[in-house]
């Protein structure tokens, strides 16, 4: 497997730690704001993730 596609798991891995625990990092890290979506975050970083593996273009 090429660096991209180690490049694109790591996002899948990152957007899955994103989606998971978004109640946690709101409640501790981010009180003094509303809540930000991390789990759309997590998911849209998946998705990158998920193209970046699978993309066909050899660079």
């Amino acid at each position: 497997m090429n660096n991209k596609g180690l490049k694109g798991i790591a996002l899948i891995l990152f957007g899955i730690l994103l989606s998971t625990s978004s109640p946690e990092i709101n409640s501790t890290i981010l009180s003094s704001f509303s809540d930000v979506p991390f789990s759309l975050l997590g998911l849209l970083v998946g998705a990158l993730g998920v193209v970046m593996v699978f993309d066909k273009n050899e660079t």
